[in-house]
């Protein structure tokens, strides 16, 4: 069975190459090498071992010494506390867009970033957070190899002219009934706001005294006129139509 003593000068490899720790797996005497993440870097510097050379210790490994071995690369305290500080400093700057972040280092100079926003969001704004994580991740000289959005599904502005078309006069609870078929997500004070929104606009009319929303001229021309099944008109006349029966 391959071990540290079948193989000459093993500590000194395990000091060139910052190997944490190793094992055999008795399953097929692989050699597992435990390697920090914060020890590797994409050019071999002082300090810290590039991937390039990991792979020719395995090459190295495999040729010389006939022994098959992995790599772990392994989280180390630092780069979590520096995970961290990055999530903390996204969320404290977007706070009423990012709703959690997660920087995952793949090495000591690259990570991947997911973020997940508590509503939907607009294209500048994605585009000034990814301009913010640029800024700040290359000032610490940190590439990003890739940014993740975990965005909550939302109806767009025009589906919920269409409910509104298809059910008008319409209360909020019963368009927001409507539209949670396809929105599990959704919730109610979100759609409140969009309404709201839409009213000043001048795309919808809210009757006070019956709390409900109607669609005005205006916001008709903006539906898109499609002639199917799945038209406005088609389903509020399918509608009424079995109401009547």
């Amino acid at each position: 069975m391959p071990n540290q003593l079948m193989i000459p000068g093993f500590e000194e490899i395990q000091a060139e190459y910052f190997i944490s720790d190793f094992f055999v797996r008795t399953s097929d005497d692989c050699i597992v090498l435990y390697v920090p993440k914060d020890k590797v870097s994409d050019k071999a510097q002082k300090g810290s071992v590039s991937l390039k050379q990991l792979d020719k210790l395995q090459c190295t490994l495999k040729q010389k010494y006939g022994v098959n071995s992995e790599l772990v690369l392994l989280d180390s305290d630092n780069l979590a506390k520096m995970s961290q500080g990055f999530e903390t400093l996204i969320k404290t700057t977007f706070p009423k867009i990012v709703d959690r972040a997660e920087v995952s280092f793949l090495n000591v100079q690259k990570v991947s970033v997911n973020i997940k926003t508590s509503d939907a969001i607009e294209s500048t704004q994605k585009e000034s957070i990814e301009a913010f994580l640029k800024t700040v991740l290359t000032s610490a000289k940190i590439e990003i190899m890739a940014l993740h959005w975990d965005q909550i599904e939302l109806p767009s502005l025009i589906e919920i002219l269409t409910v509104i078309k298809k059910l008008q006069p319409v209360k909020l609870e019963l368009a927001y009934t409507n539209l949670c078929e396809g929105y599990s997500s959704l919730q109610q004070d979100w759609l409140n706001k969009q309404l709201d929104k839409l009213i000043k606009k001048q795309f919808l009319v809210r009757e006070q005294s019956k709390e409900t929303y109607v669609l005005t001229a205006q916001s008709l021309n903006v539906l898109p006129k499609i002639a199917n099944r799945n038209n406005s008109d088609i389903v509020r006349a399918l509608d009424l139509g079995r109401r009547k029966w």
